[in-house]
């Protein structure tokens, strides 16, 4: 059996692991929403002719351009963890940032980008 984290006081049903997993979930489902991160969408953008789906979105890593369901909005600077109370106001600063510090990346380079930084982070 893995390691488990100590229960959450507030909710002895739940672990303190999944109580922040929980809150982290809801941080990013509200993120979704961000109006920044839908203008990087639309300033990497192109308009198709001809094709099934109206747009194209450019990859800042690959240059390559993808459909939008092939897309995914990065943080530059990585958002980092939320293990605990302390991490919260660092980690709400940097999941809602201006649009200058996001780039859209296909879902490929998307998932080396984030495994070099946990290898990092360890």
């Amino acid at each position: 059996m893995g390691n488990k984290s100590e229960p959450f006081p507030e909710y002895n049903n739940w672990t303190t692991s999944r109580y922040w997993g929980f809150i982290r979930s809801a941080l990013r489902k509200a993120w979704v929403k961000w109006p920044p991160r839908f203008n990087v969408i639309k300033e990497s953008r192109r308009a198709v002719k001809n094709k099934r789906h109206k747009w194209e979105v450019r990859c800042a890593v690959c240059k390559k351009w993808w459909q939008l369901k092939h897309i995914q909005v990065d943080h530059i600077e990585p958002v980092g963890t939320l293990k605990k109370y302390e991490h919260l106001p660092d980690f709400v600063r940097k999941l809602f940032v201006s649009s200058d510090k996001l780039r859209t990346v296909c879902k490929g380079c998307h998932a080396v980008i984030t495994k070099k930084e946990r290898e990092k982070n360890g």
